[in-house]
């Protein structure tokens, strides 16, 4: 291979991976934003401050999880990803999580209710160093399907999450 073309290939690559990140970047930021809409009232969410530091408190949050019979289905490293595209940001991990039984009570009699699963719980650190635990309310997103079944599961939903956050930020 000629020097010149190793140049070439070595900026191509360079050109690829800074496009790759601002994909990523942008892909981010697009999901944030349509989290952000589609929660659109804040009275909804949830915030409750850990008493244990960022990595201690994600594992109490798992393991309150598994405690309530939930399965986690994915955990989102947001700080991981921000460091992918050169930001710089402090804990911020998203776990879903989901309960077969809880599923195939609302999901399979109601298949439009599946666009509320799989359940997440966000902890993230705030600028003074203080770890915390939000999520959304399930009861109001379930109500709004206009079904007494749909309804009561999310009231159930959320007196778990208020369980499963209590246990995680003690």
């Amino acid at each position: 291979m000629r020097p010149t073309d190793a140049v070439h290939q070595s900026i191509t690559r360079r050109k690829r991976m800074r496009t790759v990140k601002g994909i990523v970047l942008a892909v981010v930021v697009t999901m944030v934003g349509a989290v952000a809409l589609a929660h659109g009232e804040p009275a909804n969410r949830v915030d409750r401050i850990s008493n244990a530091d960022f990595a201690r408190t994600v594992q109490q949050v798992e393991t309150a999880l598994k405690g309530k019979g939930m399965m986690i289905v994915a955990t989102i490293d947001h700080q991981n990803m921000m460091r992918m595209v050169g930001a710089s940001l402090k804990g911020s991990k998203t776990v879903e999580f989901g309960k077969p039984d809880l599923g195939k009570m609302t999901v399979v009699p109601n298949p439009e209710v599946g666009l509320e699963f799989p359940g997440k719980i966000y902890v993230w650190e705030r600028g003074d160093g203080k770890t915390v635990v939000s999520y959304y309310r399930a009861a109001p997103a379930f109500a709004a399907y206009g079904k007494d079944n749909l309804k009561m599961a999310g009231e159930m939903m959320d007196k778990m999450l208020e369980e499963i956050v209590a246990e995680a930020t003690r």
